[in-house]
């Protein structure tokens, strides 16, 4: 077993599109995306067996003055980790990297390998996903929804909204709403360049939905389709605008979407258990899946706790939530870049 840091996207893409477990985030544009928009150094560790891959591990070397410098598998989403098609590439890998840390000093890893495996390190579950499995049409998972939620999706409608599809064009009123957003719920925002070059470095798979009040913007979600899954990795809607069902007529119209498209499910992007945001989902009765998050730990260093969610922040939230938008959307990518 050989493993190596390698430089070529090309066969790294055709081994990760080859293994049914592969994420988006294992491919090597996202390390790019990361590195462009941030600043960090992606790295591609993978194994060789008689000259074929065998595995690979994606990994972001990140560094802050408060936090020290630490590796994510991968960062600013869900999923990442070790692919690999046996327990021998994945473990070379595994202590390769961990070399790599302790080499580099770093305090920790963070792998997002999402499902559940044994691979020695610490696991945590500090977040789950729903997921909506698609029936076959729009007839028969609208029979499937509760009275009351049909209600709220034709309320909607009644009261003036629609819903809009667009590409990386429409970035400029996603990011007006989710900063927004952001800014009331006390959490730095990523930069709008974020979202841009997202959308320019994966121009077949993103798409934008809007909700409109009239002629004012009020919802909006960015979407990532990869395989068989359509994700919902960041979206938002004006707290004003609720009283109205805007969320409720997105959330469908995102369901639509995707059985329209051919996908299988609805990945609605992780929450954190007992959130407004985690309850709102419960009323599609999704099916709900722990994210497994794998830690190895340099000697002395404990799982870290960088969540905007974690008490010890509170206060931080509090005030930030009363910034106002511009300031907050100025000072927040230079500390979310540290928080991935």
């Amino acid at each position: 077993m050989n493993i190596e840091l390698i430089q070529d996207a090309a066969r790294w893409d055709a081994y990760v599109a080859s293994f049914p477990g592969a994420s988006i985030y294992h491919r090597w544009a996202w390390g790019q995306l990361v590195a462009e928009t941030f600043g960090h150094e992606a790295h591609y560790l993978a194994a060789f067996s008689n000259g074929a891959v065998d595995g690979v591990l994606p990994f972001v070397s990140m560094k802050s003055r408060i936090f020290g410098q630490f590796l994510v598998s991968m960062p600013f989403s869900s999923y990442g980790g070790v692919l690999a098609r046996n327990i021998a590439a994945r473990d070379a890998l595994l202590d390769n990297v961990a070399q790599f840390a302790k080499h580099a000093g770093a305090r920790y890893i963070e792998m997002r390998q999402g499902i559940a495996c044994d691979v020695g390190w610490e696991d945590r579950t500090p977040k789950v996903t729903m997921v909506i499995e698609l029936p076959r049409t729009i007839d028969e998972m609208w029979s499937g929804l509760s009275s009351g939620m049909r209600n709220k999706i034709r309320n909607a409608g009644k009261q003036g909204l629609r819903v809009e599809w667009g590409g990386s064009e429409m970035v400029d009123v996603f990011y007006r709403i989710f900063s927004r957003n952001m800014r009331d719920l006390g959490t730095p925002v990523y930069p709008k360049r974020w979202f841009e070059n997202l959308g320019r470095r994966f121009h077949d798979e993103v798409e934008v939905v809007t909700v409109w009040d009239g002629i004012h913007p009020v919802g909006a979600g960015l979407t990532i389709g990869h395989g068989d899954t359509f994700e919902f990795p960041w979206s938002s809607t004006l707290r004003e605008s609720r009283k109205k069902y805007s969320a409720v007529l997105m959330y469908w119209a995102l369901q639509e979407r995707a059985l329209q498209k051919g996908f299988r499910r609805v990945d609605f992007g992780r929450s954190s258990p007992g959130s407004g945001t985690h309850e709102f989902k419960k009323h599609w009765s999704p099916r709900e899946v722990p994210l497994h998050w794998y830690y190895w730990l340099a000697p002395g260093m404990a799982v870290p706790g960088l969540r905007p969610e974690n008490p010890r922040y509170r206060w931080a939230t509090r005030v930030w939530s009363k910034l106002p938008v511009p300031v907050a959307n100025w000072l927040g990518p230079h500390i979310v870049r540290a928080i991935p």
